[in-house]
């Protein structure tokens, strides 16, 4: 009999045992969601506050989310106990703690204020870029149009660097800096090609300059320089026996640019078409030379 007795205690308390987590409150570690706000939590202990006694709970990760969702919602979120000691982001959790989806509800509500703030500032933004480029746009698409068309006539005054820089810039909505660029880059091509247009006029060379002196020969020779031009599609930056060389690239071109020739000029013209007069035409070559052999 005492046996039995003593069977039926033990299952009874095993029983006790067993029904009774189930209505014990929530375990404190699980309240507070582990990884909320993309952040590890960690249990500090009870301590005595103010409102009651609280589970202090500190952060261990990147803090950016839990920084942006603070402060697009300082107040909601304090109010289920996050908070800031130093830089360390803390949950004081009250005792018992609260049901988990307490928690679920503040971040959702302090994020979906963030991305709110977030889209604000992008429309902000967007606005001030539209009014901004009301203002000044139109002078920077002018300086990036000036761009284009001297890289396209003065596609032979470009070295490589300097092309690259100026393709880099040719955007739709260019900026401030982009258009300064440009201006700066179509200014140096622009010097260059008015001191090579001022030797040219001012400079003769002797060898050439009684033939420079005909008429029809400054003409033909004007017609010999725009057909070597036309052929330079590489601007002399590959040897290929076509269009002008490297040393007579740059006057070449500013020869065959010019409206006619003057006598100076034609001298320049003569010295630069027969250094590569086997490539034009023998009728051309014996307008420009006397003879279709030379």
């Amino acid at each position: 009999m005492v046996t039995i007795l003593f069977f039926l205690v033990s299952v009874g308390l095993v029983a006790a045992a067993a029904a009774s987590p189930a209505n014990r409150p929530l375990p404190l570690d699980v309240a507070l969601p582990v990884g909320a706000l993309g952040l590890a939590w960690r249990s500090a202990g009870q301590r005595q506050t103010r409102n009651g006694k609280r589970t202090l709970w500190r952060a261990e990760g990147d803090t950016t989310r839990y920084s942006r969702a603070y402060a697009a919602d300082r107040e909601g979120l304090r109010a289920v106990g996050f908070s800031w000691d130093g830089g360390v982001p803390v949950c004081w959790e009250a005792i018992p703690a609260p049901v988990p989806y307490a928690y679920d509800e503040a971040i959702a509500a302090a994020e979906a204020r963030a991305d709110s703030a977030d889209r604000a500032k992008k429309r902000e933004a967007l606005a001030a870029a539209e009014a901004e480029w009301a203002a000044n746009g139109a002078a920077r698409a002018e300086a990036i149009d000036a761009l284009r068309a001297c890289l396209r006539t003065r596609a032979w005054a470009w070295n490589k660097r300097k092309r690259e820089l100026a393709s880099s810039l040719l955007g739709d909505r260019p900026s401030d800096r982009d258009a300064r660029l440009a201006r700066e880059l179509v200014g140096e091509v622009e010097h260059l090609v008015e001191t090579i247009t001022a030797r040219l006029g001012q400079e003769r060379v002797t060898e050439w300059w009684e033939r420079a002196g005909v008429a029809e020969v400054r003409a033909a020779a004007h017609v010999a320089c725009r057909t070597l031009s036309d052929m330079d599609s590489d601007w002399a930056t590959v040897r290929n026996s076509r269009g002008w060389s490297a040393a007579h690239s740059h006057a070449g071109h500013v020869l065959a640019s010019l409206p006619e020739l003057g006598q100076p000029e034609a001298s320049h013209a003569l010295r630069a078409v027969y250094a590569h007069r086997r490539q034009i035409p023998p009728a051309l070559r014996e307008a420009v030379f006397g003879s279709a052999e030379a």
